[in-house]
């Protein structure tokens, strides 16, 4: 995790942090509330307490690997990331039964263990496999700290299986060593056909505060991706293309989330992460990553939960609305509910405020506390395990417009830090399951917006036949598009995007080709959106 606390030090702070600190405490809701509400429930079970570990699902089961077993670092070379601590048991839960397996790493050569023993390590699971990548820990045959350079394939229900049966794990491991993977702190997804490691740093040596000749760290500054080929017996990674900032990519601990697009295509949220090069702060502007390239949005700052947290990704597809929810963590902002305001805390406080940070299909983007918190300072380097069987994308975003319009279980919170109080390193390793339910309400379909591009919507007949009128109003000259979706929100049919001049206009639509049944239209610009409800006879 590599936190670095700033106890007793005085720094000088940006001018936009000396303003909003100078200014005072913020009112708490300073976003508008989603559509949907959050419930948070201890699961009365007690499963091994780990954090910033790699994770994979098939079923009921989840499979664990790596991480720590104690709470927050330490900052001397003696009590920094002690071996002892290091998670050295590849864990099998089952939540249906709540019931777990643990087998030893320490039967396997130390070049296949050490890694597989290691903290912050970048992880994806994609299908039967889970693939693991760098992370920081000790190595045995140099007696040293490293980052490791290796990918891993685990085969996850091989390895379930010999977990739980006590057999030799080593026939589901296979692993390559790269340099391009000499990589802890970052995130790593599948995108597309590509894989994509994101930011993060090489850390080598043994860990002190402040930093003295006991360690090197070296921030990639990249994104970097590349192509993976694995037939079950072979893997490679290949093709790497290297995407250098070394202003907004300087980051590691961060939190990176799939995304859904208004037009429904994937895309990766790359939120928070330290440390800034001018001051021991978190960064607050958003990058996206998509098969197009990579943006950084300087509109907008983000005020809560900056470093590595979970996170539950919901997209609405009739408002093309994309909602990410940040429970907990580390942040450099904190809610206080006695008072209903959101209060600058310099020293990066632990918190246990669960906020939604939602990016609106114009592209504007706004966060909110949701009335309801963690019961504890929880969430860092924790983990959200989806319920799967719930309706969601094959990035595991859940798709808001398919779930029944009633409380679910939307998944669990394993794992993490615990902490004892804000700014204090006393902690401990979260041994608590949570579970996560989630109400929608899918009778919202407006969408928040800066401005106001559509004064009037407006169709006739309805219900309709062959075709209907589609009448709007436009205040200004602007790019319009209008979307037909259906009552899941999958979208159906859609008018060419183009430009319009300001004021009235009237549209023939062909809706010959539709099913009979009720439908949504969508009227989008760049800075607003109207939806209207039609019958199709």
């Amino acid at each position: 995790m590599f936190r670095k606390l700033a106890h007793g030090i005085k720094r000088l702070l940006p001018s936009l942090l000396v303003s909003l600190v100078a200014a005072g405490p913020v009112l708490a809701q300073f976003g508008s509330l989603p559509p949907f509400t959050i419930e948070i429930e201890p699961v009365p079970t007690t499963v091994p307490g780990i954090h910033s570990f790699a994770f994979a699902q098939s079923g009921s089961y989840w499979l664990i690997i790596g991480g720590r077993t104690n709470g927050l670092h330490g900052f001397s070379s003696n009590d920094g990331f002690p071996t002892m601590y290091a998670n050295n048991d590849v864990v099998v839960i089952d939540t249906a039964s709540w019931q777990y397996w643990t087998s030893s790493l320490s039967a396997l050569p130390y070049s296949i263990a050490d890694p597989l023993r290691s903290t912050n390590m970048q992880a994806f699971q994609d299908g039967d496999h889970l693939y693991i990548s760098g992370g920081f820990g000790f190595d045995s045959v140099l007696y040293d700290y490293v980052t490791f350079p290796t990918l891993t394939a685990v085969h996850v229900d091989d390895m379930i299986s010999a977990v739980q049966t006590g057999s030799s794990i080593s026939p589901h491991i296979r692993q390559v060593t790269n340099n391009a993977f000499r990589v802890c702190g970052g995130e790593m997804f599948r995108l597309g056909s590509e894989c994509y490691l994101i930011f993060g740093h090489n850390f080598q040596g043994w860990y002190t505060n402040p930093p003295t000749p006991m360690f090197s760290q070296t921030y990639t500054n990249q994104v970097r991706r590349f192509s993976l080929s694995d037939d079950g017996v072979n893997l490679s990674a290949t093709n790497f293309t290297s995407f250098t900032d070394t202003a907004q990519f300087h980051r590691r601990d961060l939190n990176v989330f799939p995304l859904v697009k208004p037009d429904e295509s994937f895309a990766l949220g790359c939120y928070g992460g330290v440390f800034r090069y001018n001051v021991n702060l978190p960064f607050l502007n958003p990058v996206y990553i998509d098969t197009a390239g990579m943006q950084t949005d300087n509109s907008y700052d983000q005020v809560m939960s900056h470093y590595t947290c979970a996170g539950l990704p919901v997209f609405d597809s009739l408002t093309g609305a994309m909602h990410t929810t940040f429970f907990g963590g580390i942040s450099l902002n904190d809610y206080d509910p006695s008072s209903n305001t959101v209060i600058a805390d310099t020293l990066v406080p632990f918190i246990s405020d669960i906020t939604t940070l939602t990016k609106y299909a114009n592209g504007l983007t706004e966060e909110c506390v949701l009335p309801v918190q963690l019961p504890g300072l929880l969430g860092s380097n924790a983990e959200f395990m989806l319920n799967r069987n719930l309706p969601h994308y094959s990035n595991e975003v859940l798709r808001f417009r398919s779930l029944p319009n009633q409380r679910v279980l939307a998944g669990y919170l394993y794992g993490g830090i615990r902490a004892n109080s804000p700014n204090l390193p006393l902690s401990s390793a979260n041994d608590t399951v949570y579970r996560v339910y989630f109400t929608p309400d899918l009778s919202v379909s407006g969408v928040r917006s800066g401005e106001i591009d559509i004064e009037q919507l407006s169709l006739y007949p309805n219900p309709a036949q062959e075709f209907f009128t589609l009448q709007f109003k436009l205040n200004k000259a602007i790019e319009a598009e209008a979307v037909i979706v259906d009552l899941s929100g999958r979208r159906i049919a859609g008018l060419a995007k183009r430009s319009y001049a300001a004021g009235a206009h009237s549209l023939p639509v062909d809706v010959s080709g539709l099913k009979e049944g009720m439908y949504f239209l969508r009227l989008v610009t760049r800075g607003d959106q109207r939806v209207i409800k039609f019958t199709k006879d």
